[in-house]
């Protein structure tokens, strides 16, 4: 399955475990647990391996996975059917609570629509299961330019919304035009 990461196409390196014993895959592949594998065999797989990863179902808490994070390269988050958030928020926890720097994967049912917002939220790739939606995702990053909400990547943003850019009043990382719009920003 392609992978769409950084405006690229690359192919899919990491081979699921399937409950397979370690020792039927070569140890320079990339292997990926699932939650339940890596507490069975996570660090017999971290050692190894050259690079391993969990997938967590959208019910799986992050803070499970807070300690195994140093070792890991890619945490993949599943999208189970469209109207399902609930990866955004462990993505955003990762990047924001964790300090996660590895590949965070969006799989499963993804709108194109979202990509956006869940590079925003801290996805850096997205597994898309039809080759032919490849054009249209690799495009979606850049169909908005502007953003209301603050997010993950708002470096670029801040330097061009900075008080002395704007002529107005600062609160927090947000430029407001006046007092009585900041504090409306609070709510």
């Amino acid at each position: 399955m392609p992978i769409v990461k950084h405006d690229c196409v690359i192919e899919d390196v990491w081979r699921p475990l399937n409950g397979r014993d370690l020792t039927e895959i070569c140890p320079n592949e990339s292997v990926l647990l699932s939650l339940e594998e890596w507490r069975d065999v996570g660090h017999a797989a971290s050692a190894r391996f050259e690079r391993v990863g969990i997938a967590l179902a959208p019910s799986d808490a992050v803070e499970e996975i807070a300690d195994a994070l140093p070792e890991l390269d890619l945490v993949a988050l599943t999208f189970p059917k469209f109207n399902d958030g609930r990866a955004f928020s462990q993505a955003r926890l990762l990047r924001e609570r964790l300090g996660f720097i590895g590949e965070i994967r969006a799989t499963g049912h993804i709108v194109r629509d979202l990509f956006l917002f869940m590079q925003r939220s801290g996805f850096d790739a997205v597994a898309v299961e039809d080759t032919r939606a490849l054009t249209p995702w690799l495009a979606a990053r850049r169909r908005f330019t502007g953003y209301y909400q603050p997010a993950l990547d708002n470096d670029e943003e801040e330097e061009t919304r900075t008080p002395a850019a704007t002529g107005s009043a600062a609160v927090g990382k947000i430029a407001c035009a006046s007092e009585s719009v900041a504090a409306l920003w609070a709510y």
